[in-house]
């Protein structure tokens, strides 16, 4: 008997193009089906296709048998205030389409509306009786938008196929920034808002924003009975489905930023960011002022924003140090968290952050009431201790301390993290905004960057 004809040798398996998964609707290319099977995917053990696996396995391997005890599979993708997944093994088209399905049944239940009949507070009622009467339901309105990841469209293709499916109409800002999202929940008077991207994540990693009326963001809790949403499916509350409409929303985002950059003396700022669309927003606000901007182009990447020994923080404080900058900041890929760095290439803590942005709006505002995530309030009411205004704890959840903000009608909120929210038309937390307030801050005198810095942090060992 030859080898070929060996009883322990198996006949080959053809090579394909192509694959797909069992459930899914798009195909494939064999290096993503052979990266799927090294890595244990979920859905390879139903696959017919699970023994073509090239080199990756040896010829006996059964997937069946070794996922279980090999496979480390999180059982929730919700994070504090948002989702994340990795591209393709957790988050995909299909089940980015069932995440939109399911924040459009969390904005139907809470804010129903109906052409020629008054909003009620049961959409299933609603739904049912426009199919009976024949009227169409319109569903409530969402913003999408997303990051500048290599992933990032493909997800968006499916969340917002979910909400048009449920009978939403999309806004679609396209690529756009999460600040630029937030804006334009609020100023089109958006139901909510969708944003995908892997902020504060590596670069595998993808996920969603999401945001209610007001452009108030959902965190844990809601994420969680969304997450169950997606597990379990959701019902149609109609037949229509949503309209599509593109807009451009950044240039009115913009506008909104001009007016609070004015009155600086000409500081020179460094500012290190991994997103084009963040550069080409500050060389516009720039272009106006007696300001410079130069910029430092970081990686997309996880990084600590507050760890002085993070290499991309290194990087622009050398530029700021070697090239006599009045002040460095990062901002991160989210829009929302950044860092500042001194004159002298000193990282500036978030403590000291709330110190100065508390001090420079206590002076534009005497009766401004502010408010804090408890871990900072001993701090504030320390700083406001004989001013005329008041420090109140907001908890230490993000959609806590926004709702207290709104609900106490303050001029700021403080996150023990460093983001800032301030009260406009909305409670907009922008990285941007906080830059404005500390170059007013240090258009008040010739006083450096670093000198102020040094005196806030003696007053706050002084506590």
């Amino acid at each position: 008997m030859s080898d070929s004809e060996s009883p322990r040798s198996k006949p080959s398996i053809p090579e394909r193009s192509s694959y797909t998964c069992p459930g899914e609707l798009y195909s494939i290319p064999r290096g993503i089906h052979l990266a799927r099977l090294a890595a244990y995917y979920h859905k390879c053990r139903d696959c017919e296709h699970r023994s073509d696996a090239g080199h990756v396995f040896p010829s006996n391997h059964d997937l069946r048998r070794e996922t279980p005890q090999r496979a480390a599979t999180r059982t929730s993708l919700v994070t504090e205030e948002s989702v994340r997944g990795v591209y393709l093994n957790e988050l995909d088209r299909n089940r980015a389409l069932a995440w939109g399905e399911a924040f459009a049944g969390l904005l139907w239940e809470q804010q129903p509306m109906v052409a020629s009949r008054e909003p009620t507070d049961n959409a299933q009622i609603v739904a049912e009786e426009c199919i009976e009467r024949n009227i169409p339901a319109k569903g409530p309105t969402v913003v999408v938008g997303f990051d500048e990841r290599t992933s990032s469209p493909d997800i968006v293709t499916g969340a917002v196929l979910g909400l048009r499916r449920m009978g939403c109409p999309v806004i679609d800002l396209g690529q756009t920034a999460l600040p630029t999202l937030a804006f334009n929940v609020q100023s089109l008077d958006a139901a909510g808002g969708l944003f995908v991207t892997g902020a504060g994540c590596n670069p595998s990693m993808t996920g969603f924003e999401f945001f209610t009326h007001g452009a108030l963001p959902i965190s844990y809790e809601t994420l969680s009975q969304l997450e169950q949403a997606v597990k379990t499916g959701v019902g149609r509350q109609t037949r229509q489905i949503g309209g599509h409409s593109p807009r451009q929303g950044q240039d009115q985002y913009v506008a909104s930023l001009e007016y609070h950059f004015h009155a600086l003396r000409p500081l020179r700022v460094v500012c290190g960011s991994s997103t084009r669309l963040l550069r080409r927003t500050l060389d516009r606000l720039f272009a106006k002022l007696p300001c410079t901007v130069t910029h430092v182009e970081l990686p997309t990447r996880r990084r600590d924003l507050f760890d002085g020994r993070d290499v991309d923080l290194q990087r622009v404080a050398t530029v700021v140090v070697e090239g006599q900058q009045h002040l460095g900041m990062i901002i991160d890929e989210d829009g929302r968290h950044a860092a500042f760095i001194t004159d002298r290439g000193r990282l500036v803590s978030p403590r000291e952050v709330a110190r100065l942005l508390i001090e420079f709006v206590q002076r534009e505002h005497h009766a401004a009431e502010f408010v804090v995530s408890t871990s900072l309030l001993s701090d504030a009411n320390h700083w406001l201790d004989g001013r005329n205004s008041l420090a109140i704890d907001g908890g230490e959840t993000i959609n806590g301390l926004v709702r207290l903000m709104i609900e106490k009608q303050a001029i700021v909120a403080l996150s023990a993290d460093g983001r800032v929210w301030f009260r406009q038309e909305y409670a907009a937390c922008d990285a941007l905004l906080v830059l404005a307030c500390v170059l007013q801050a240090l258009s008040l005198s010739d006083t450096p960057f670093s000198e102020v810095v040094a005196r806030i942090s003696r007053d706050i060992d002084g506590n």
